[in-house]
């Protein structure tokens, strides 16, 4: 991400995005936040989770206010997920009564850009936590045009899963530097692992990309990119995206049938959740898939119900497209922001410091999301621990390191919400063969690039 100069961020009005609706909406939790949010006394809020993710974050915040002497601190857990959260944190910074900090499930560049978040390019500069000790892939996801409205504290790191006794089963070896190094050799080992009986799947290798908020890794794994933030130029039909998705295409057609809905009525093959429509069991941890690309966060919950019916697996880099170069990892980073209006500005960027570094490893040792800070020395999850084993454990948490510091930008677009439902239709056109791959993407790229530059002007 280029530091390039830009202008100050235009100031929050309740046209567009920040209109009637979401402020209205947001109004039904403001009596009971608003009074708890008092000079010196911090408030976070946090969109949900679990109840292990709440206590912590609660814990976190007590503990450094109490340390920092600022006195009792709130912490506000599940004010709904998406747009929900968004409605209510948009309505607080309209109505003058913001949370100090923020924590997102979406990009912070959308509304920062619209004014919504403190630039925090200054408090940065004179910290321990400056830009240079940050992935540049990963903050950019916080960035537009060199300011910085946010921080990606934690990520969920992606790259390959996948199930070394089936791999060994089959004479196949299961060490990391063995697996598969571009889509071809993905493609051609994943043959030896699909079985059909009639138009049931029972075991299959691996899925060409069909999840839109991953595109980006796909995109420049194959020497693209989908949205060239420098240039304010979405690249969705690009010619290197264009291959990616016939290159899926024939692989699906090859392997799969051409249809994703024989796929989807023979099993969960999509990632390593149970499907909470179909009330299927994830075919990964059924021994039913060999491998899959996921996020780090499954570290944790792959050892919940259901139970793997197979001991050891392992991760592994993102295979390269046939015109890519290198390999490279995403993110769904969690972050954090300060709205504009926080009456404690200075003592939530302290927090957001500490939690960046200290806070994160106590946070990893519960809930493995990725420390993304360069400072911190992660420790390995103890759940990993228990069920791996220490040295299995330190090699998976150093490779995730090594991953965070390869994130390719993304997220990164002021409108990337209304992106990833574009591509989100474009990939169902194109796998249902109700558009070609050309036609699919480039009416993806018209209606992104156009809600882009309405959006940029205001």
């Amino acid at each position: 991400m280029s530091n390039k100069t830009y202008a100050a961020p235009k100031t929050i009005s309740r046209r567009g995005v920040l209109a009637g609706s979401a402020a209205l909406a947001s109004a039904m939790y403001m009596p009971r936040l608003a009074a708890a949010q008092t000079e010196g006394q911090l408030q976070l809020w946090l969109p949900g989770g679990s109840d292990l993710f709440c206590t912590i974050h609660t814990g976190l915040l007590e503990g450094f206010s109490s340390d920092t002497g600022l006195g009792p601190a709130t912490t506000v857990c599940g004010l709904g997920q998406d747009t929900e959260f968004t409605q209510a944190l948009i309505g607080s910074i309209t109505s003058g009564t913001p949370p100090d900090i923020s924590m997102l499930w979406d990009s912070p560049v959308s509304l920062g850009a619209q004014g919504a978040f403190m630039p925090l390019d200054d408090m940065m500069a004179e910290s321990s936590i400056s830009i240079e000790t940050w992935p540049a892939g990963l903050l950019s996801s916080c960035q537009f045009q060199g300011v910085t409205y946010g921080l990606p504290v934690t990520a969920g790191v992606y790259s390959m899963w996948y199930n070394q006794e089936m791999f060994e089963a089959r004479g196949i070896s299961s060490a990391r530097d063995d697996f598969p190094k571009t889509w071809d050799e993905m493609r051609r080992m994943s043959k030896e692992f699909t079985v059909w009986e009639g138009d049931r799947l029972v075991t299959a290798g691996f899925m060409p990309n069909r999840v839109p908020e991953t595109m980006a890794v796909w995109s420049a794994l194959n020497g693209g990119m989908m949205f060239d933030e420098e240039n304010l130029r979405y690249m969705i039909d690009s010619e290197q995206n264009i291959e990616m998705m016939t290159f899926f295409v024939e692989w699906m057609d090859e392997e799969y049938k051409g249809d994703f809905n024989l796929v989807d009525r023979s099993g969960n093959f999509l990632d390593g959740y149970p499907n909470p429509t179909t009330g299927m069991g994830p075919a990964f941890r059924e021994g039913r898939q060999a491998g899959m690309q996921s996020g780090s966060w499954l570290l944790g919950d792959i050892f919940a119900d259901p139970v793997p019916n197979f001991d050891r697996w392992n991760l592994a880099g993102n295979p390269v497209g046939p015109s890519g170069t290198n390999s490279v990892s995403g993110t769904w980073p969690n972050w954090f922001v300060i709205p504009v209006g926080s009456r404690n500005a200075q003592a939530a960027f302290e927090y957001l410091s500490y939690l960046a570094v200290q806070g994160s490893v106590e946070w990893y040792q519960q809930i493995p999301d990725v420390p993304t800070n360069s400072q911190v020395e992660a420790q390995a999850p103890q759940v990993l621990v228990d069920q791996r084993g220490q040295e299995v454990a330190d090699d998976i948490t150093a490779f995730l390191g090594e991953q965070a510091a390869i994130v390719t930008p993304m997220w990164n677009s002021p409108v990337q919400s209304f992106y990833t439902d574009q591509v989100a239709r474009a990939v169902e056109k194109i796998y249902t063969k109700a558009a070609t791959v050309t036609e699919a993407l480039g009416e993806a790229q018209g209606a992104s690039q156009a809600e882009l530059e309405r959006v940029l002007a205001g």
